[in-house]
Parts: C-alpha cells; sequence; structure tokens
C-alpha cells in the first residue's frame, strides 16, 4: 500500500469514526475525507473537520443513490463507521466503491468478536462480509471489543448517565469470571492509521484490543480508584438466558444490548484468544503487529474516570 492514501470515512462525527478521523490526521500519512449527511454540513463539527483540512464531501446513507458514485472518486480506502441502522446500505456502498476503483473497503464492524448464530447485529455483519468477498473488494475486517469507556460507572447511583446505568453496571452474571477485551476509543484512530499503511491487513481480519479483564476485576478496579465498595446484583446463567430471549421477541435496541452481554459475559465470545480462532475469522492481532502501540489499560482509565467528578 502507498504511503500517501485517501480514505474516505463514514461516520467521521460518530465516536468511532471521529477517533479513526484524528488518528488518520495525526498519521501524517493520509489525505481524509469525511462523507456528511447534507443536513449535517453546517454542524459544528463538520466545520471543525474543515478547519482540519478534512475534505467534505456530501452523502445520504438514509437515501442512497446513483449518485453515490461521486463520492468515491479518486479514493483508495472507505471506512465504515456510521450508525448501526446503515448497516444494510453498505452493499450499495461497496458496489459503487468497486466501480470508482477504491482497492480497500473496510466495513462497520468496531466491535466484539462472536460466530453466527448469536448475535443479530454481528449475524447482519457477517452478510456484509460475505458480499465483500463475493464482489471482490479489497478488504480489512476490524473489531475492537468493548469500548473501555463503558466498562466503569460513576461511583454513586445519583450520579448516573442514564436511568438504570448504576444497576446495569453491577450486575454480575454468574461468577463473574469471564474475561472480556476492551479498547480506549481514541486508540481505535491509532490502530486504524497502521492497519490501512500495512500490506499484511489486506483481505484479514485484526482485532484491536487495550486490556482483557473479568466482571469481578473490574469491580476490583472499580474499588481501587474510586475508594468505594459497590454491592453487586447477581444474576444466575439461566435468569441471563430467559431476558435473552424475551428481548428478542421485543427487538430493537434491548435486543442488542442483550445478545452482546450474553457473548462476552456468559459465552466469552470476546477474548483475543477467540478472535484468532478460525471459527471467529483467524483475526490478527494488532498489538502484536504494532508492539509500539501502548493502548490505555483498564486501571489507566479508571484512575482518570474516578479521579474526576462523577
Amino acid at each position: 500500500m502507498a504511503n500517501e492514501q485517501t480514505v474516505l470515512v463514514f461516520g467521521a462525527t460518530g465516536n468511532t469514526g471521529a477517533s479513526i478521523v484524528n488518528g488518520l490526521l495525526d498519521s501524517g500519512r493520509f489525505k481524509v475525507i469525511a462523507a456528511i449527511r447534507p443536513a449535517s454540513k453546517d454542524k459544528p463539527e463538520v466545520i471543525q473537520l474543515r478547519t482540519r483540512r478534512v475534505e467534505i464531501r456530501l452523502a445520504d446513507l438514509n437515501a442512497v443513490d446513483d449518485t453515490i458514485s461521486e463520492v468515491f472518486q479518486g479514493v483508495d480506502v472507505v471506512i465504515s463507521a456510521a450508525e448501526w441502522k446503515t448497516l444494510p446500505v453498505q452493499k450499495q456502498l461497496i458496489d459503487a466503491a468497486k466501480q470508482a476503483g477504491v482497492k480497500i473497503f473496510i466495513p462497520n464492524d468496531w466491535a466484539t468478536p462472536c460466530v453466527r448464530g448469536v448475535r443479530k447485529l454481528y449475524d447482519e455483519k457477517a452478510v456484509i462480509h460475505d458480499y465483500i468477498k463475493e464482489v471482490g473488494i479489497g478488504y480489512t475486517f476490524v473489531d475492537v471489543g468493548m469500548w473501555i469507556q463503558v466498562a466503569f460507572a460513576p461511583a454513586e447511583k445519583s450520579k448516573e448517565k442514564y436511568p438504570g446505568q448504576f444497576d446495569l453496571w453491577r450486575t454480575i452474571i454468574g461468577k463473574g469470571d469471564v474475561k472480556s477485551a476492551f479498547t480506549d476509543i481514541a486508540d481505535i484512530g491509532v490502530f486504524v492509521a497502521r492497519i490501512i499503511a500495512d500490506p499484511r491487513t489486506l483481505n484479514e481480519y485484526v482485532f484491536c484490543w487495550g486490556d482483557e479483564a473479568t466482571k469481578q476485576e473490574i469491580f476490583n478496579i472499580a474499588e481501587k480508584f474510586s475508594g468505594g465498595k459497590f454491592e453487586p446484583i447477581r444474576m444466575t446463567i439461566e435468569e441471563k438466558e430467559k431476558i435473552v430471549e424475551k428481548s428478542r421477541a421485543e427487538g430493537g435496541v434491548m435486543e442488542a444490548l442483550h445478545e452482546y452481554e450474553y457473548s462476552y459475559w456468559v459465552r466469552g465470545d470476546n477474548t483475543i484468544e477467540n478472535a484468532k480462532k478460525p471459527e471467529y475469522g483467524s483475526a490478527l492481532d494488532a498489538r502484536e503487529l504494532y508492539p509500539d502501540i501502548k493502548p490505555r489499560s483498564l486501571e489507566e482509565y479508571a484512575r482518570e474516570f474516578y479521579g474526576k467528578a462523577n
């Protein structure tokens, strides 16, 4: 891959997309283009992108038509990090990117390793993986585990960021001894800038991670840096399974949430060990590829999180 690539990012103002843009710009090796909805072109965060010499191209993923091909002109790499509701439209983006001569398409993954039949959202992403391979465009699939930013909750229920956050966080399923992998949002972009410039990652699956811990270990870290004592809410695996089934019947965001929790706190899908297995996609370990990158650990994040008023 050439050192100076032109990279188009969908979802550039979201959490993951913004991190990716930051990583690309900080590396100084890429021309960065952000695909922005027409209705958002004058928003402060888009204006800020312009001041950082990010080219803005308008594209509405809720109304994709033949004109979308114009967005891909002169682009080497496409990175999709838009909201999850736009997952299906990626097929149209892939077709247009292929026709425009895009070399690599990185689809909207950015989550936890899994296998089919466990999480509906993963299954939808796997369909996109199949389509990419069928079309024959170059790709890199990238997962990042859980965000380290959701590993901890405020030290007191009265300070929770949304209703139910505190109790959801202190719920331990089973023994709380199943490990899960985490990545700081800010580190995602650092990894991505290296990944897309690395020929070893072409047509491969890469797993980025900063730390691994069980729910009980996270509790211990929280108590260490908050100075408080958290009383866990115990839940059996059978109780969680019933909640998952109920959420599937209802659908929507809660279905995704409970399937995620069952996947990483009960099944234990979200580990680097699993990600490397053939049934999970035979991932390359980003920390082995780039040992000089020092991602933030859970303890480092907790020290800052509980050191602030929260």
